[in-house]
């Protein structure tokens, strides 16, 4: 499989000054980085300031990848070139949505080559949490986050680097800091352990997550922004809401794909988002994806106790018709 890494972070947070860090890095351990740079005007500009540091750098301009420019993204990785040591870097925006985004990349079944989506995020060190009416949104494309860098980092004084750090355990926030080089050494180590995994189905569910949990999982080490869980071929709609009912608060969002038994003629996509109402929508008996599965989102899921009580609840309920 091919790794696919999301670099998120607020406008002007320092994503491009990283990547100009991380890519040479990331050759220099022998992988092939292929880049795709979104933004609203500079797409352009900044792929080529990139261009030394890559052979394949495809710029889109325009509205977020999440969503006006989805098609355009998905167009480019279904058409990729798969090969040994290569890797996809996906630049987004300034306003990626990035839990939308790490769902639309884990749901969608043409990037089966691909693995579940990797984030690090960039946060400015000087502006973090001071943007007033964007705070939340700061925070959110961080949460989603495995890995974080925060730039301009020796450039504050010690008491702001205090209140950063005491900001991020605050909020929640422990994802693994990194620097270019550190991020990529973990980039090259992961990409060994999946290079000979053909598609996602091949990947134990158990595993896609940033901690060893058990359940014969193969690559526990692996830090993923998602945990995909196959769901079965029809599910009481009422065992499936329990199901979302009691997921635990590092599930951020969760999305999928399911045939309901009081609806079995047609397939429903359901979504829930933190403590939010789930919303069901038909989507006919013949979606695109046909495979009942949610993916949840969330980098420090615990795998094992939510795939435990899927498996049990799910069979009482066909059992019991619940």
């Amino acid at each position: 499989m091919t790794p696919l890494i999301l670099l998120v972070g607020f406008l002007g947070s320092g994503k491009t000054t990283f990547l100009r860090r991380l890519l040479p890095e990331l050759r220099a351990r022998g992988i092939d980085p292929h880049v795709i740079i979104n933004d609203y005007r500079n797409a352009r500009v900044d792929a080529e300031l990139l261009r030394e540091y890559a052979d394949s750098i495809v710029p889109i301009s325009g509205s977020c990848v999440c969503c006006g420019s989805r098609d355009e993204l998905l167009g480019i990785l279904e058409n990729f070139g798969h090969s040994p040591n290569r890797a996809v870097v996906i630049e987004t925006n300034g306003t990626t949505d990035s839990a939308e985004l790490i769902t639309l990349l884990s749901l969608d079944p043409v990037l089966a080559r691909f693995t579940q989506p990797i984030q690090l995020s960039v946060i400015d060190g000087q502006r973090w949490q001071k943007r007033f009416w964007h705070n939340s949104l700061e925070l959110a494309q961080t949460r989603t986050a495995n890995f974080l860098f925060i730039s301009r980092w020796n450039d504050l004084h010690a008491m702001r680097r205090e209140n950063v750090a005491e900001s991020l355990a605050r909020h929640g926030l422990h994802c693994e800091i990194v620097a270019p080089d550190g991020f990529a050494e973990k980039i090259a180590e992961f990409l060994v352990s999946v290079r000979d995994e053909p598609t996602r189905e091949a990947v134990p569910r158990a595993a896609e997550c940033g901690h060893h949990h058990g359940h014969g999982a193969s690559h526990g080490a692996h830090h993923f922004a998602s945990l995909q869980i196959d769901l079965p071929p029809t599910v009481a709609r009422a065992a499936l809401a329990a199901f979302l009912d009691g997921l635990p608060p590092e599930v951020i969002r969760v999305k999928g794909l399911a045939r309901l038994s009081d609806s079995p003629d047609e397939f429903h996509v359901f979504q829930r988002v933190e403590d939010g109402a789930t919303q069901w929508l038909p989507v006919g008996p013949s979606p695109r994806m046909d495979h009942p599965v949610a993916v949840l989102i969330g980098p420090e899921i615990e795998p094992g106790p939510i795939l435990d009580r899927a498996a049990g609840l799910f069979s009482r309920s066909a059992v019991r018709g619940l």
